[in-house]
Formats: C-alpha cells, structure tokens, sequence
C-alpha cells in the first residue's frame, strides 16, 4: 500500500529538507508555498475573539509524497530533523493512505 506524506515546513528550511529527502533515494515530490495564521495563547493580536501569534499571514512550504508503508517512517524522521529549528512553528507532518492512483501517460 502506498502512503502520502504532506509537510507544511519553514520556507527556510525547505533546502536542507529537499537535499536530505534526495540523500535517502525520494526522487519526486511535489510542492507548493502557502500561507497560515498561528493562533496562540500569547497576546499579540486578535481575530474573532482568538490571539494570533502574528497578525500576517506566515509564509510555508508544503510538501506531498507518496512513499510505500515501508520507506514512512524513514521519510518522516528526515523531514523533521532537517526541518527542525527548535523554535515553535517548525511545522507538521501529516500521513494519509493512498486507496489508489492512476497513470496519466502510457
């Protein structure tokens, strides 16, 4: 069965992420930039009655991979240790299974 992993990273950190994801053999990936707010218990604004961390939108890479069950856990634990800063905010990883998929070209 196959896996999708999805990683909302810094957008700093999106080079030593890519670069060590190539290191253990994942050749393609997708990726996008994105966008979020950080709603915290910290008082540095507010929407709607929530605090957020910061009242501009911070800016992310998202990154999708679809990996077979038994390369998982190898390519989470790369993506967060070259994701990680030790500052809050170094992002998420989340994992999905994939039901099927289908090849476009012949």
């Amino acid at each position: 069965m196959m896996r999708e992993v999805t990683a909302i990273i810094r957008a700093s950190k999106f080079d030593d992420v890519q670069e060590a994801l190539h290191a253990i053999g994942v050749e393609f990936f997708i990726f996008y930039d994105v966008k979020g707010v950080a709603f915290t218990k910290e008082q540095k604004g507010s929407y709607r009655g929530s605090s957020i961390l910061d009242a501009s939108a911070i800016s992310r890479r998202k990154i999708e991979i679809n990996v077979p069950d038994v390369d998982v856990d190898e390519v989470v634990a790369t993506i967060k240790k070259a994701a990680y800063t030790g500052v809050a905010g170094d992002g998420k990883i989340f994992v999905k299974d994939v039901l099927t998929h289908t090849r476009i070209s012949i």
